[in-house]
């Protein structure tokens, strides 16, 4: 159906969408507020391409600011669902209208600052943010940004007094960073180190290491640096917790920010309210093949594995060559103990989906699991053939190995490992157990020195050195 076509909704989407109205007024940044400045029209952008969701939603709250246009909060309101939507300009606009209506408000040249840097405009964007820190000075969030800004520009004497004072208003470990940033724009790879240091033991992010590496090789800690970098590899951005910008997700209502939202939550361990998102967008889209695979993983998190894999079975019917589909019912096979099921749908996964690495690791595991080493190592050889940089394919060859107690096999398979990520705690734990049983002691305890270093694991660590004590006691 063309998505410019008028919807005829159900009685009952009637009721959500009332319920959805209902929601977003709530939601509302600010106490509605009425001005005698003469008053614009609320911003109206074309809608033929949108998705219906979109149009219902933001038909609605444009007519909520039509019926009270004197109302800062509802052209707030309806700015943050043209940005989340996808408008950028008509929320732009609509943020000035607000900012215009209510003076008093914060948030209103907050959100204009915070598209205006995302078009690369930072001095402008610097200059609403003032009129924001104006308003309200204690919200942490908004010295981070000023800070960062502040340096992308080249001024880190300035930039250093911001995150200093996010610092104060606490902003926590993004004003921490961000003063270390500072620190190595300076040249001050010692500060960077004092402040880094301290945060890295209780704020383990790969952001936090990648700094410190570089705040150690600047210092000549060559060993310390490359620890640190290795803990760091991981690329992933450091997320700023800001409640004002979270606010906006209320208004997400297009299929892909839905979708892309229950992904996240299934991530971050809400498998509950994943479901919630994902049985709406089933109801809309019952054939789409991510959605339906993430819910049986939501399903499977939240203690129904049976709802998961009966859905899965259904979609396979229809549907049988999407390989996630096979991947999710070889998940619930081999959690009953049914590894030949399991296998024959890794099977059927991998004639699909051929040079995926991670269905070859599952299938070396499953043969593991039946006794079949040799056929369970061609296969990680097969993974490791799609993807050298696989560690996990590596570290599973070597359990094969160790099983077998092969150990110079297993001790140059758990290398392997950990060359390719060199962070791997628990590739040098179980490399220094292999160097261990070939009587290798002193390189036993030089892998266990580099795990602890990496202080991820200290217990395993604490532990493996007292059985290599007592293995190289026994052994005079």
């Amino acid at each position: 159906m063309d998505e410019a076509a008028t919807i005829h909704m159900s009685s009952r989407a009637h009721g959500l969408f009332a319920l959805l109205v209902s929601l977003v007024a709530a939601l509302s940044c600010s106490m509605e507020t009425q001005t005698d400045v003469p008053v614009e029209p609320p911003v109206e952008v074309v809608l033929d391409h949108s998705a219906s969701e979109v149009v219902e939603l933001l038909e609605a709250l444009l007519k909520r600011a039509r019926d009270l246009p004197t109302s800062a909060s509802r052209r707030g309101d309806l700015g943050m669902a043209y940005e989340v939507n996808g408008f950028p300009d008509a929320a732009f606009a609509s943020y000035e209208q607000a900012e215009a209506l209510d003076p008093n408000s914060a948030r209103w040249p907050y959100f204009q600052a915070l598209l205006l840097a995302d078009r690369g405009r930072q001095p402008l964007a610097i200059a609403a943010l003032d009129r924001a820190i104006a308003i309200d000075a204690s919200y942490g969030p908004a010295w981070v940004r000023k800070g960062t800004w502040l340096l992308d520009l080249g001024k880190p004497a300035l930039a250093l007094d911001a995150f200093a004072q996010a610092e104060s208003r606490g902003a926590g470990a993004a004003a921490i960073v961000g003063q270390s940033r500072v620190a190595l724009q300076q040249r001050r790879p010692g500060d960077a180190v004092a402040l880094l240091e301290p945060l890295s033991r209780e704020f383990k992010h790969p952001v936090v290491f990648q700094l410190l590496g570089r705040a150690y090789r600047e210092s000549a800690r060559i060993d310390d640096a490359r620890i640190a970098l290795a803990r760091g590899r991981t690329l992933r951005p450091l997320q700023l917790e800001d409640p004002w910008q979270e606010s906006k997700r209320g208004y997400e209502v297009s299929f892909v920010h839905r979708a892309s939202r229950a992904q996240e939550m299934i991530h971050q361990g809400e498998p509950a309210e994943a479901i919630a998102i994902l049985e709406t967008l089933l109801e809309q889209q019952p054939d789409n093949r991510v959605v339906i695979s993430n819910l049986a993983t939501a399903y499977r998190r939240d203690g129904d594995p049976i709802r998961g894999f009966r859905l899965l079975r259904g979609a396979i019917e229809s549907d049988p060559d999407y390989y996630a589909f096979h991947v999710g019912i070889a998940d619930y096979y081999r959690e009953r103990g049914n590894i030949d099921a399991a296998l024959t749908h890794v099977d059927h996964a991998l004639k699909l989906e051929p040079e995926l690495a991670m269905l070859h690791s599952t299938r070396g595991l499953l043969l593991h699991e039946q006794d079949k080493p040799d056929a369970a190592l061609k296969a990680f050889d097969m993974a490791i053939d799609c993807d050298p940089r696989s560690r996990e394919a590596f570290m599973y060859a070597g359990q094969v190995e160790a099983g077998r107690e092969r150990w110079p096999q297993a001790v140059l398979r758990y290398e392997e490992a950990v060359r390719v990520d060199p962070s791997y705690t628990v590739g040098y734990l179980n490399l220094s157990a292999a160097l261990a049983f070939a009587n290798r002691f002193e390189e036993a305890r030089t892998a266990l020195l580099q795990a602890q270093q990496l202080d991820t694991h200290p217990r395993e660590v604490e532990s493996a050195l007292a059985r290599l004590a007592e293995m190289e006691r026994r052994s005079e």
